[in-house]
């Protein structure tokens, strides 16, 4: 297919690479469509996602107007004036809506957006480009039942196409009369790059942890929490003579995982067999380092998804119906393999459910590598229903 001949696609609602997790996202997307359309980014941190090179991508553009271009003055002065809100959102928004003007398809690639609340800038975005004749799809996202009513439901109603991640998501959204197919998050797609293991990792006795300050912050006690990670890694040196890499995937200022893990590692400062990953490595680097892990206890999902799409026996501390749906989609149930961190009793229940989970981890191990390609089974199709948008 010739260059001038592809379709063009958007893709929109990244929150940016310092979230490993969106890096993962539009890599592992951008893999999926090459050689099919012509890709360009928005980005909330353009100047990172164009510093990581990622092959597809022809174009990164930021995804709010600059805070000193005259379009943003203007922005103000009107506010000030009266402006009404909707068109003060899509005056910020202004480069996304451009870019997706100029696109064929526009691809929100924000999986977790709907997560949580309504999003004021994904209706008025969506507005525009719907208004505009655009086809829109959302990628790889999960909704909690619960909130599939008022703002957000008339939201979802403006996407051509829902792909949703996990089955749960996909039986509220059928339910609620959307346009959605299923399959599974795209990041378990995304090629892992290995670099030499650091002097403290013991070959296939290395477990990994990784905590949030987004956990810690929806747990009932957010220092009881962290102590039961503290409680977890000791407790590892002392019933085996496994190694602890402490794994940070999200690196925002707002939100960084190092914060966590360095108080974690404060407690264990004179021992080298807790050791902090580097800050620098992108999502492919940390997949390939857990790849090799014996073992991940995790509290983000898309580390979760680094380790279950290479066959690494995972715990993870979950928070919202993303990681219960893969869960149970992958294993047939969320119990032995997820605890919600509402629930999270203590310390105790965590050591539990490590110990049981690395006195399984061999069945595990292999029942992953057995389970996985039906489960990544259905990408064409997905492509394809993406790529059909554009008629």
């Amino acid at each position: 297919m010739g260059d001038q001949a592809m379709k063009r696609i958007m893709l929109y609602n990244n929150g940016g690479f310092g979230n490993r997790g969106c890096e993962a996202i539009v890599r592992s997307t951008a893999a999926l469509f090459g050689g099919q359309a012509r890709l360009a980014a928005t980005s909330g941190q353009p100047d990172i996602d164009r510093a990581a090179r990622v092959p597809g991508l022809s174009r990164i553009v930021p995804d709010q107007i600059s805070p000193y271009s005259v379009r943003r003055l203007i922005n103000s002065v009107g506010f000030r004036l009266g402006m009404p809100r909707e068109q003060e959102v899509a005056r910020k928004h202004g480069t996304v809506i451009d870019l997706g003007l100029r696109s064929d398809i526009c691809l929100s690639v924000g999986g977790d957006t709907y997560c949580y609340k309504p999003q004021e800038h994904m209706r008025v975005i969506n507005g525009r480009l719907r208004h505009a004749g655009k086809p829109l799809a959302l990628w790889g996202c999960s909704v909690e039942p619960d909130s599939l009513r008022g703002e957000l439901l008339e939201d979802l109603r403006a996407y051509d196409l829902l792909i949703a991640r996990e089955s749960i998501t996909a039986q509220a959204m059928a339910d609620c009369g959307l346009p959605v197919m299923r399959w599974c998050d795209p990041a378990f797609t995304m090629e892992r790059k290995d670099l030499p293991l650091p002097p403290a990792w013991r070959a296939g006795k290395t477990v990994g942890v990784n905590v949030s300050p987004l956990v810690l912050g929806l747990a009932r006690d957010g220092e009881r929490t962290l102590d039961a990670f503290v409680r977890l890694v000791r407790h590892i040196l002392r019933t085996s003579d496994c190694a602890v890499a402490l794994i940070a995937h999200v690196f925002w200022a707002h939100d960084n995982d190092m914060d966590a893990l360095r108080r974690i590692k404060a407690q264990f400062a004179d021992e080298p067999r807790v050791f902090l990953l580097g800050e620098g490595l992108s999502a492919p680097q940390i997949k390939g380092y857990i790849a090799r892990l014996s073992a991940l206890v995790t509290a983000r999902t898309h580390a979760s998804i680094a380790a279950y799409s290479t066959g690494v026996p995972t715990l993870v501390i979950g928070y919202s119906v993303k990681a219960r749906g893969i869960a149970r989609d992958l294993f047939g149930e969320e119990a032995g393999h997820l605890i919600a961190v509402q629930e999270l009793a203590g310390a105790q229940e965590l050591l539990d459910a490590y110990d049981a989970l690395a006195a399984r981890a061999d069945a595990e191990r292999a029942f992953l590598k057995e389970r996985l390609p039906a489960y990544m089974d259905g990408r064409e199709e997905a492509v394809a229903a993406v790529m059909a948008l554009a008629g």
